[in-house]
């Protein structure tokens, strides 16, 4: 029994080694490096199937549905979103996780409501 429990052990440590590796988390298109993401997010992007942003090559991004305009800039994997006044949109800057012709996967903060931290919340927007 004990050789048993050992072995199966050992595949589950041999699966876990061989899963790891680089998930792009992309799987309907190929990854794109940071050099390349602020030529990528130009666009429209859809959360849950709507239309949500549209990002144009001029520094503007428009919320879809709300006719506001703000204007976007991506340093490394930080896209920042401000509107005229410089006022940041959300919480804190968004974090790219994964860019690709096809899918953005991106990381959210928000404070929590009672200030005792924040909360980080990944949101995959599509083509």
């Amino acid at each position: 029994m004990k050789r048993m429990i050992g072995l199966v052990m050992m595949m589950g440590l041999v699966v876990s080694f061989i899963g790891c590796g680089d998930d792009d988390s992309s799987p309907t298109g190929s990854s794109v490096s940071q050099d390349m993401y602020a030529e990528n997010i130009v666009g429209t992007w859809k959360s849950y199937g709507d239309p949500f942003w549209t990002f144009s090559s001029d520094g503007t991004v428009e919320l879809i549905g709300w006719d506001l305009i703000y204007n976007w800039e991506i340093s490394g994997s930080t896209l920042t979103i401000t509107d005229s006044d410089g006022n940041l949109y959300g919480d804190y800057p968004i974090e790219i996780v994964s860019l690709s012709n096809d899918q953005l996967v991106y990381t959210d903060t928000i404070d929590k409501v009672d200030d005792s931290g924040t909360v980080d919340e990944q949101i995959t927007m599509t083509r």
